[in-house]
């Protein structure tokens, strides 16, 4: 679940700098702004507890990385890992998935033609919006 940061927000920017992924950014408005980029956001959390006004809340509309929503928390995918945000397809912006001994391969452009299987549900969701 990415996280939304409320108008309560004062602009110190500790969130910005605990980051490990980049995802919140200052806006270029006045007064500072912070996003939180819901796909690069892999829900660490590291910046919540650093907020001095308890700004954070949890965005119901996006899955959680690993957690319920997400393909890759099953004993099916146990072995796979997620580029979280750190890296995206080229052709499409869809998160990058790696099998066990493969290479990186997009979660959303594997499919097909046929839009069936499994995918990453932050990257379905951008998808299927965009194509819409």
């Amino acid at each position: 679940m990415a996280l939304l940061i409320a108008p309560s927000c004062i602009g110190c920017g500790v969130c910005e700098m605990a980051c490990p992924t980049t995802a919140i950014t200052q806006t270029k408005a006045f007064p500072v702004i912070y996003l939180v980029d819901p796909l690069l956001c892999n829900d660490c959390q590291r910046c919540v507890p650093l907020c001095p006004v308890d700004a954070f809340s949890q965005d119901p509309a996006w899955a959680v990385c690993r957690g319920h929503g997400c393909p890759l928390s099953s004993h099916k995918y146990a072995d796979w890992e997620c580029s979280e945000g750190s890296e995206r397809c080229k052709e499409c912006g869809a998160m990058m998935w790696k099998s066990p001994g493969g290479q990186w391969e997009c979660s959303w452009c594997r499919l097909g033609e046929a839009h069936h299987g499994t995918t990453c549900p932050k990257s379905r969701k951008v998808l299927t919006t965009t194509n819409s």
